[in-house]
């Protein structure tokens, strides 16, 4: 709010850095910025709007418009009238504010907003607000994830997992702090919350209303209590924490004996029936090990059949093993398979028919193509929206497989391309062919070239075939000058 009423930057650029570096953006046009990266702004002018919105924040809002009405006045006497205007708007955009504040104060002068976020860890904060203003914070760590029970969506704002353990934490914090607030603004509804509001209000000796906000300046403080949970937790823990947390459930979520450290993926790319090629993709400790990445060109399917090629693919990764390849070692903690139970079933025939024992499931799509859920060779699901960061790493591993068999299939079917337009020509094998395509980098190029350009790279005979075979004829040369 104190950004919009001075129109302060809200972009990505920095200030005062890039003053006048770049063309304003969207928010300039729509009147909700000054503009700090045209020329014609100083870095002084900035800096005293910074000024500004600190004074703002820090109270001292009637100071500041103090000083503004007496430098609107000093430009007025001084004639320079439209200086003396921008102040004028100015005032009134801070005295707006301040209008808009006394009423936040008025309605929150003791209220508690309560957050809750899972990561990590799960981390409960509730921020209490003394008329209008933030005046204290606390915060408390699950090092063990709440999981719902019978499959419940952890995030959904109806589950009775998420009513229940809020309930008691709500509880047990007022109870353990001995002081209640007249109003807790809550993130969903509280199993029991009317039984409990009853014994808050007993408890303080006046009204607490415990309130679940849709809209307007109540939601906004319990969208502040959450995201300042969700800081706290990145805060508490470090970026290989957060990454062993999320394989340690999804470790749980699939029954694994141990979370899956090292993560292997297929998929299948075809556009046709032929030129179809599978990727293998690999995650070690949740991130992309890409020198482990391996290619495959699937060479005894016919046709597009998605599972005779996932078997072929599958079984040449796991025959590299079985043949002591060093570039296929280890085995992987967990085989994800791109598509439904079928291709699960496949990857694990594969396996049982070497004898090798790898966890095995498929990732499903939904309707719009995004990851849904991982599934079993037997058919059974397993939905991953309970656990956000094992939802996104797995779409994460989903989308980079997908992403680096496409991309090898073009760059396969690029280069077959290229290959069947030169292949036959007279004259021209495999190391005068790579020669055209280094000088003219594309056959497009090659099949626009005149005679002479040609004769630069290859010898004459040579030239002329790769000419007569775009042209139909070599035609006569012009005379050199």
């Amino acid at each position: 709010t104190v950004c919009k009423t001075l129109r302060l930057p809200t972009c990505t650029r920095r200030f005062p850095r890039d003053i006048g570096r770049a063309r304003p953006c969207l928010n300039y046009h729509m009147g909700t910025c000054a503009g700090y990266c045209l020329k014609d702004v100083t870095r002084a002018e900035y800096l005293k709007a910074i000024r500004e919105a600190e004074m703002i924040l820090d109270g001292r809002t009637a100071e500041l418009t103090a000083e503004l009405t007496e430098q609107m006045q000093a430009a007025a006497d001084a004639l320079r009238f439209e200086y003396a205007a921008s102040l004028r708007d100015r005032l009134r955009a801070i005295q707006g504010l301040q209008n808009h504040q006394r009423v936040i104060a008025t309605a929150y002068s003791d209220t508690d907003a309560v957050g809750f976020q899972r990561g990590a860890k799960c981390c409960f904060t509730v921020l209490h607000f003394t008329d209008g203003n933030l005046t204290g914070k606390d915060k408390s760590f699950l090092d063990e994830p709440m999981e719902p029970d019978g499959g419940e969506r952890f995030g959904s704002r109806d589950s009775e997992a998420l009513q229940e353990a809020l309930a008691a934490l709500v509880q047990q914090y007022y109870e353990g702090r001995g002081t209640y607030p007249r109003q807790v603004l809550l993130p969903c509804v509280l199993e029991g919350q009317d039984a409990l509001e009853r014994l808050f209000t007993e408890a303080a000796g006046h009204k607490v209303a415990l309130a679940v906000p849709q809209r307007g300046d109540k939601c906004r403080l319990t969208e502040m209590a959450a995201n300042n949970a969700r800081e706290e937790i990145l805060i508490a823990t470090t970026k290989a924490q957060r990454s062993l947390k999320t394989l340690e459930w999804l470790q749980r979520a699939l029954e694994l004996d141990a979370p899956p450290e090292r993560i292997e993926a297929f998929d299948i790319s075809n556009l046709g029936d032929t030129g179809i090629v599978a990727g293998m993709t690999v995650f070690q400790h949740g991130r992309p090990r890409k020198s482990d990445y391996r290619k495959f060109r699937i060479r005894t399917t016919d046709g597009q059949n998605d599972y005779g090629s996932m078997h072929e693919a599958v079984t040449r990764r796991f025959q590299h093993y079985v043949d002591g390849d060093p570039g296929f070692c280890p085995l992987p903690d967990l085989l994800l398979i791109d598509g439904g139970a079928e291709h699960a079933a496949v990857a694990q025939a594969v396996l049982d028919g070497f004898g090798l024992t790898v966890p095995v499931f498929g990732m499903v799509k939904d309707d719009r193509h995004r990851t849904r859920a991982l599934v079993t060779a037997q058919g059974r699901e397993i939905d991953l929206h309970a656990a956000p960061n094992v939802f996104a790493l797995i779409g994460q591993i989903q989308e980079e497989t997908h992403r680096f068999a496409i991309t090898f299939h073009h760059e396969s079917h690029s280069k077959s391309s290229t290959r069947s337009a030169l292949d036959g020509i007279p004259g021209v094998g495999k190391v005068r062919a790579q020669a055209l395509l280094k000088t003219f980098k594309s056959v497009k190029a090659i099949r626009e070239a005149d005679i002479f350009a040609l004769e630069r790279v290859l010898p004459k005979d040579a030239a002329a075939s790769v000419y007569l075979h775009f042209h139909g004829e070599t035609g006569e040369k012009e005379e050199k000058m």
